[in-house]
């Protein structure tokens, strides 16, 4: 390994007693085997069974051919026998499947091509007590990840595990946190369990083939049944008994999967715990707030490119330009830079982004919450000095790999020749700019983003000031106010989660809320509890836009700048209330036009278009009146224009029976699409030349 790198320690004092399996481990092991057993003696009953209709039936079919040869009977006992066997096929045909591991999207590295690397993975491994990996491989993601070959036979034999590294991970990492989450993967190498895993794998597959994976079967079958009617008869009936296999089969699945998942969570504390015996736990839980905002930033990048592929632009190297977007996230939430040029969190990303405070164990989920695994950790208390330097430094030509890895994201998109690669540079200019053009001053703090000014009687708030508190302009732009809109956004959300556990989701028991459990059945009362606070925060909010309006009016120096910012807010109150209306006017033609991409019979399309029509009644004269409205007609450009007419010019048939128009439908979405985009940046553009005005007069 590089002299100049220092491999991180592990913990002083560290007890091997805290890698054992705990006894929640072991009953969720227990269980899981419980459940693989209900699988097998299910699976052996339906084999027996059909075996055995199988093999009655060949008695009866091949008795009656023998006792009655004439035509009628050769048909009935070809019936009976033919059913048979493809009753049998069915139980069996799973073992016919074959399947390939997919290795798209990853790139096998060698020793002989990152020395450094594997000298890292094999001290680790030592220190793990862990099997070193069969083969190695990078990825684009931010993600690390243990697989292996599964087939049938891995149920029986054993399997050598491969490791997966992401890139958008590494570079998300110091080296002592890279270390923390690859002894977490070697911590799962060395689990025993992962052999059910390969179990469940195997007989899901199993499960799978026999419910959804019945196309060849099908016709199979409908071949069958199209032979006679007696042929047709014995078909159906062979249908119906596959049926009842398939119900049967429908509960075993949820018993062994919900069954597994328990035992996947049990593993990753159990590897969790590795993790902080090999590096800390200090490391995995930095790790843990590392990751979510490096898969924060990737996630924004991968949609900012996808967006740029319409202009022929594409990423030269993605990981700089994710880098540059950990440094961004990092200024605009005030968080310093270690020396890898990383962010440095002291809480979790959660308090970051306004986070729910609402918690669900979900029976279906694979994995425990982040909190609930760096409560675990910090349980364990395990703290080691951290290596600063960023976990680039073990690989070699790193840039060469960023290059094949960003390649590789744009394998499947079809791409023109003359694309342009734009390197860090372009790649800042034109992110920045555009954060510039399409956000607010960084005063606000993110205060007035992606919604509407609360309106109010602006001039009876410059008669009676006197009714708003005299503060300054740094507590009333503080970080609890500024985060008031997403706050109560967040807890729409919880609302909505809320809605579903009491309507739907009645398979979950309980829920955390700020650190409380309740049971489900006190969903409503919850539900209630967050809606009477968010109430509270939006009338906070109310009053906070109106405080702000009085503060900056009074700190105008001319009666002519006071004037100036009261008729800015009037005019953009007069066209969000005008908004409000056009928004639904889209949104109701929308959520019909939608319905054309679904199929349907030829009435309910007819029915579909006829609704279209009577929409645009009211909306085709209300676009007349947005593109004559001066100040809108500005945010529109000559094409977007062009369009607008030609889709007001007519009344277009979008469906000839037995098709639809499609070039109907493409006017139809640019001409609505342009209407209701030009309505957006209007809005827009008005509340940020009001807020630079404002933030001009302090």
């Amino acid at each position: 390994m590089n002299p100049a790198l220092s491999f991180p320690p592990m913990p002083a004092g560290a007890n091997e007693s805290i890698i054992k399996p705990s006894l929640s481990f072991k009953k969720q092991v227990y269980r899981c085997v419980g459940a693989i057993l209900l699988f097998i003696i299910t699976y052996v009953l339906m084999f027996v069974g059909a075996l055995a209709i199988a093999v009655v039936f060949a008695y009866f079919g091949i008795t009656i051919m023998e006792s009655l040869s004439s035509f009628i009977t050769l048909i009935l006992g070809g019936a009976l026998i033919g059913s048979g066997l493809m009753l049998l096929f069915f139980v069996i045909k799973f073992l016919f499947k074959r399947t390939r591991t997919d290795y798209s999207g990853m790139m096998e590295i060698t020793e002989q091509d990152q020395p450094q690397l594997f000298e890292f993975i094999r001290q680790l491994t030592a220190e793990a007590k862990a099997p070193f990996p069969k083969r190695m491989f990078l990825s684009a993601d931010v993600n690390a990840g243990v697989f292996y070959n599964s087939s049938f036979w891995s149920m029986f034999f054993p399997v050598k595990k491969n490791l997966k590294i992401g890139l958008g991970l590494v570079n998300s990492l110091n080296v002592s946190e890279f270390k923390a989450v690859m002894a977490h993967e070697f911590g799962h190498f060395s689990q025993r369990s992962m052999k059910f895993g390969s179990y469940v794998y195997n007989l899901n597959k199993v499960i799978h083939n026999m419910l959804y994976d019945n196309d060849r079967y099908g016709r199979l079958i409908n071949s069958f049944a199209r032979m006679h009617a007696l042929f047709r008869l014995f078909a159906w009936i062979n249908i119906k008994i596959v049926e009842g296999m398939q119900q049967i089969l429908k509960g075993v699945y949820v018993v062994l999967n919900k069954t597994y998942l328990g035992l996947s969570r049990q593993m990753e504390f159990h590897a969790d715990a590795v993790a902080a015996y090999v590096s800390g736990s200090n490391q995995m839980v930095s790790s843990l707030q590392r990751t979510n905002i490096g898969q924060l930033c990737y996630t924004g990048l991968i949609n900012y490119w996808n967006t740029q592929l319409g202009d022929n632009k594409r990423s030269a190297n993605f990981y700089p330009q994710q880098l540059e977007m950990l440094r961004h996230f990092s200024r605009k939430h005030n968080l310093l830079l270690d020396d890898a040029g990383l962010p440095v969190i002291t809480n979790g990303i959660a308090d970051l982004i306004g986070g729910s405070q609402l918690v669900i164990n979900d029976q279906w989920s694979s994995h425990p919450s982040n909190d609930d695994r760096t409560i675990s950790l910090e349980r364990i208390n395990l703290i080691t000095p951290t290596v600063t330097e960023p976990a680039w430094l073990l690989f070699k030509n790193a840039e060469q790999l960023q290059l094949q890895l960003t390649d590789s994201l744009y394998a499947s998109a079809k791409l023109d020749n003359d694309i342009a690669a734009v390197d860090l540079e372009g790649f800042k200019a034109d992110f920045y700019s555009a954060i510039d053009k399409n956000s607010f001053n960084s005063i606000y703090k993110g205060y007035y983003d992606e919604r509407g000014i609360n309106a109010f009687d602006i001039d009876e708030a410059i008669i009676n000031p006197v009714a708003i508190p005299s503060v300054g302009i740094d507590e009333l732009l503080s970080d609890t106010n500024c985060s008031l809109p997403r706050t109560a956004e967040t807890m729409q959300q919880d609302m909505a989660t809320l809605d579903t556990l009491i309507d739907v989701r009645k398979d979950i028991k309980t829920f955390d809320y700020k650190g409380v459990k309740y049971k489900s059945t006190e969903a409503q009362t919850v539900r209630n509890l967050i809606e009477k606070e968010r109430l509270h925060i939006l009338k906070n909010t109310e009053e906070l836009d109106k405080s702000l309006f009085i503060y900056y009016y009074k700190n105008c120096k001319t009666e002519v700048n006071q004037q100036l910012l009261a008729g800015k807010y009037r005019n953009l109150f007069k066209y969000q209330a005008e908004a409000i209306k056009d928004y639904d006017l889209y949104n109701n033609i929308m959520s019909v036009f939608s319905k054309v991409y679904n199929s349907m019979t030829a009435e309910n399309i007819h029915s579909t278009v006829n609704t279209v029509y009577n929409h645009e009644q009211q909306l085709k004269p209300r676009i007349q009146e947005i593109i004559a409205d001066e100040e809108t007609r500005s945010h529109i450009n000559e094409d977007e224009l062009k369009a607008i007419d030609k889709y007001l010019k007519s009344k277009w048939v979008y469906y000839y029976e037995p098709s639809y128009d499609n070039e109907a439908i493409g006017i139809f979405n640019a001409g609505v699409g342009n209407y209701i985009s030009a309505v957006a940046k209007r809005n827009f553009e008005l509340k940020k030349d009001l807020l630079n005005f404002q933030t001009s007069l302090a």
